[in-house]
């Protein structure tokens, strides 16, 4: 039976990004050529800033080169090319930009910076501000004309954004027109409007600007629904198909993973809801005919179909007229990908854990910063030990708590982030206890401004001191509990803290593991010595109902992405194992490999990735890698295909032999139980998992008996590097280096009582 929306199968999308000049394009031509590059549908410019068809509004302007077409519609005609050759065609429209007449007759539809200007572009166009009356009502014109000229498949309105910045990147602040003043203080209880993000009430303005956004996403899509049923409405959390632009940009702070991380952070929110990912052929906007590196470019498409994205080519003109060289790796990719369209048509995500992405509206802005490297470090970590995870994003925490899908993981990790709103520390309480569910957080997670602590979960249960500041944290470390009296002798891996760190009264049943070795001064090298161990431990656990939850005090996670030290992500990945339910299926292979586990029609499906062509800026040329394997625990009769390869795999015991790897590779594995196929585990509650971290081994150390654990309520000896005498590696001379007990920049002391 066939799915009542086109959208239910797997699809992919060529945007041609049409210039006025293009208007007498050979539609037939760029049809055919869409059709052979494997894509089954066409994104194309419509209208909006300007009309590609003959329009009857006066306040929207139609694009003069149409006069070249002997129809006079390049509209009509590009839909006739894509239906004969059985192409869905998505009309492209941007409402975010009218002429400088439009805008001086009609100014209160314009942004309007806080120092009441304009935001104009080439040509004098003027940017329009989503809450003003052209968004809100007038935009349905245009919808009404198009909807009855034509019977197009799908409709994605481009660039709907609040304006802060300009084509040129230059900021101009938070809009001040009427309608945001007005809306504003009905939605704030007239709190004072911000211009920017250093101004205390942005984060609450981003939830304003989403609100708003949201509001004209769902208002198009009921106008849609009643004019034309079948078409789908492309953009973002209230769409039918969610919009997600890949690209590069100079300058930009270049993160391997984005697309993979982004795709992932919506298809775990909503499984069922399509993420075209759109992956621009050129550098940056600024350089539109400087076409994208190919590995770059594979790469886009790559993490978006593995994530269970829809890939999609977006270049500028017409096909053949600028010389973009992704263009070859693009068509290989997605010719693979409408070959394998019964893999990936219903693709869902199956890992058991999920890593936890910081939302901006949430948090102040260095806190944020720290919290998103925090993020980064620890999404290194687990790809680079093959741990299938997805990303779920804290602006849908709700959302994905309410429909369900935050029930499918058995694992949380939670990356610094700071003080719980929005009713999230319950959801996670929630979780930990209902689901039997492991929780794993890091640095300031769950922890309020005074230092109370919002989660339950947490082995916790006081904060005595935060170090936000760096140079506070300079020669500090963690590490196993020194047995030796010996002077400055010390026993290993010794782990530096950077970052932030927080120091706690723990719950007298938590369980904590390592010690921190405190500040002693690192220069000069003749006085660089004396760092001693105290009562602060380097991790802990506790159980809380059916689960547990674990913390690591500290920010491992952006010391392992600011210093690149695999002690530090073997630290974390410690904890990890030993508190976490492990998947059915594990990975011998090369840490230059990402891997992502989904199912389909009862198969397992794993996309594994070559990244080993990771560049500072981008992706250069990889390498190919051999010598890998999957092996599946839990029984049954596994069999193992490799599409790429073609060929079936040999597998013995549950070890899948892999081939070598080239730039990607997809397996599909049948004959696994079935609970190994819903996002479950064959594990019991509480298998796999022990309530001593670190017994008797380690999975990267060998630590043995040196990894003893200590027991929370041992006396109390104070944040001071020493005590009273002079203890492990104890300084002959008793010098002492105390914690700053007044508020000074970077460092927070709570002062209570110990009870």
């Amino acid at each position: 039976m066939k799915p009542s929306k086109w959208w239910s199968e797997s699809f992919g999308v060529v945007q041609t990004n049409l210039r006025e000049i293009d208007a007498d394009m050979d539609v037939d031509a760029v049809a055919d050529w869409i059709k052979e590059f494997g894509a089954t549908a066409w994104l194309c410019g419509v209208g909006g800033i300007q009309a590609q068809y003959p329009t009857s509004l006066a306040f929207q302007s139609q694009n003069s080169n149409l006069a070249r077409r002997s129809s006079g519609d390049l509209v009509g005609d590009a839909i006739k090319a894509a239906h004969a050759r059985g192409l869905k065609f998505l009309a492209r429209m941007d409402f975010s930009k009218v002429s400088p007449e439009v805008a001086a007759e009609h100014p209160e539809w314009c942004y309007m910076s806080p120092t009441g200007h304009f935001q104009e572009h080439t040509a004098s166009l003027v940017s329009v501000c989503p809450s003003g009356d052209y968004y809100q009502h007038r935009i349905y014109e245009i919808l009404e004309e198009i909807t009855t000229l034509y019977k197009i498949d799908g409709l994605f309105f481009n660039w709907a954004t609040m304006n802060e910045e300009d084509y040129f990147k230059h900021y101009h602040g938070v809009c001040h027109c009427d309608s945001c003043q007005s809306r504003w203080f009905a939605f704030s209880d007239g709190l004072e409007l911000p211009n920017g993000p250093e101004d205390a009430n942005y984060g609450l303005w981003l939830h304003f600007s989403r609100e708003v956004i949201d509001g004209v996403t769902s208002k198009i899509r009921a106008f849609m629904a009643a004019k034309l049923p079948e078409a789908a409405i492309i953009r973002t959390k209230l769409a039918d198909i969610v919009y997600q632009e890949s690209n590069n940009e100079i300058g930009r702070d270049f993160w391997h993973h984005t697309v993979s991380e982004w795709v992932s952070s919506w298809i775990s929110f909503r499984p069922k809801v399509p993420v075209l990912s759109n992956s621009t052929c050129f550098i940056d906007m600024r350089y539109r005919m400087a076409g994208e590196e190919p590995a770059q470019f594979a790469q886009y498409l790559l993490q978006s179909i593995s994530r269970g994205g829809t890939p999609s080519t977006y270049m500028m003109g017409v096909p053949g007229k600028i010389p973009y060289p992704c263009l070859d790796h693009a068509r290989d990719i997605t010719q693979f990908h409408k070959k394998w369209s019964d893999i990936y048509t219903g693709m869902a995500p199956v890992a058991l854990t999920g890593l936890v992405r910081p939302d901006r509206a949430f948090m102040e802005k260095k806190e944020y910063a720290n919290a998103l490297a925090e993020f980064r470090g620890l999404y290194n970590a687990l790809q680079e030990s093959q741990i299938p995870f997805d990303v779920v994003a804290m602006e849908h925490l709700p959302e994905t708590n309410a429909n369900g899908s935050l029930d499918r993981y058995k694992n949380l990790v939670l990356p610094s982030l700071g003080q719980l709103r929005d009713g999230s520390a319950e959801i996670f309480d929630d979780w930990v206890q209902r689901q039997g569910g492991n929780l794993i957080a890091t640095g300031s997670t769950g922890q309020g401004v005074s230092g109370n602590i919002q989660l339950e979960s947490l082995p916790v249960h006081r904060r005595r001191a935060a170090v936000t500041e760096g140079k506070f944290l300079w020669s500090s470390y963690v590490a196993p509990p020194q047995k030796t009296k010996n002077i400055h002798y010390y026993v290993g891996p010794i782990i530096p803290i950077h970052g932030c760190a927080y120091y706690f009264d723990w719950k007298p049943e938590s369980r904590t593991f390592y010690r921190v070795l405190a500040r002693a001064p690192f220069a000069p090298p003749e006085k660089a010595y004396g760092n001693l161990q105290n009562d602060q431990p380097g991790c802990g656990v506790a159980r809380y109902g059916s689960g547990q939850g674990a913390l690591i005090p500290f920010t491992v996670g952006k010391a392992y992405r600011e210093t690149g030290l695999t002690c530090l992500r073997d630290f974390f990945l410690d904890v990890f194992s030993q508190i976490a339910t492990p998947e059915p299926i594990s990975f011998n292979l090369a840490e230059q490999v990402e891997v992502t586990v989904n199912q389909t029609a009862g198969k397992l499906v794993v996309h594994l990735i070559n990244m080993s062509g990771a560049r500072k800026l981008n992706f250069g040329t990889h390498l190919p890698i051999s010598g890998g394997s999957i092996t599946v625990t839990g029984g049954g009769k596994v069999r193992a295909r490799a599409l790429r390869a073609n060929t079936e795999l040999k597998t013995v015991g549950g070890v899948i032999q892999l081939p070598e790897l080239d730039l990607f590779e997809v397996v599909i594995i049948e004959g696994m139980q079935n609970d190994h196929l819903v996002g479950g585990s064959s594990m019991k509650d509480g298998e796999g998992r022990n309530d001593a971290i670190f017994p008797n081994g380690n999975h990267h150390h060998e630590f043995k008996d040196d990894l003893r654990s200590v027991s929370a309520n041992e006396p109390e000896n104070g944040l001071r590097n020493g005590n009273e005498d002079g203890g492990q590696n104890g300084d002959p001379n008793g010098t002492t280096l105390p914690v700053p007990s007044r508020c000074s920049e970077g460092v927070t002391m709570i002062h209570n009582p110990t009870p």
